[in-house]
């Protein structure tokens, strides 16, 4: 949500973040509101493109450029929850690091997936084209060539449960269906 309060130079934001009803992070905005609306201070980390979005909304519109800026603080905060709830709770099943950006629009990971008491590694490349959202944009989920050929369906039924799914729930979802063909 987004709150806000009187100064004696302008309007103090807050804005709140989450993700699936959980509370994440806040960022201020301090707006000097003299004359032309301009930032005076912040904690709106350098890679959301706060200059753009205030260059388009700022001054013309300040519910859409609070808007705006709230959008991609949440599709942020959402990104990272995700990588974190991911690397905290499926750890075991995480290959080697799991490789981020800043901005947690690009993940690149390692996992297994077991098969008939075997284990194949899989590679996952998610990219978050759209920076509003925290669903990938584009996914690659791959196996080894020598892997059997069911496991290439696996990867492509992986690859379409990432876009369409939180990277934890999709997990969640793994576990359960190897559970049962095991």
């Amino acid at each position: 949500g987004i709150s806000g309060k009187l100064t004696k130079r302008g309007v103090c934001f807050c804005i709140s973040t989450a993700y699936e009803g959980t509370y994440l992070d806040s960022y201020h905005l301090d707006l000097l509101t003299k004359a032309e609306v301009q930032i005076h201070r912040h904690s709106v980390p350098i890679f959301i493109p706060l200059e753009q979005i205030a260059k388009k909304y700022l001054q013309t519109d300040i519910r859409r450029f609070l808007s705006v800026l709230s959008d991609h603080l949440n599709a942020y905060a959402g990104r990272r929850y995700q990588a974190d709830q991911l690397q905290g709770r499926f750890s075991n099943r995480i290959e080697g690091t799991l490789q981020r950006n800043s901005l947690c629009n690009l993940l690149v990971f390692n996992y297994n997936v077991s098969s008939k008491s075997k284990t194949f590694p899989f590679n996952a490349r998610l990219l978050y084209g759209d920076l509003c959202c925290s669903l990938p944009t584009e996914v690659t989920v791959s196996c080894t060539p020598d892997a059997p050929a069911s496991l290439a369906e696996t990867a492509a039924a992986h690859s379409d449960l990432f876009r369409r799914v939180a990277l934890h729930k999709a997990f969640c979802s793994f576990s359960s269906a190897e559970e049962s063909v095991d």
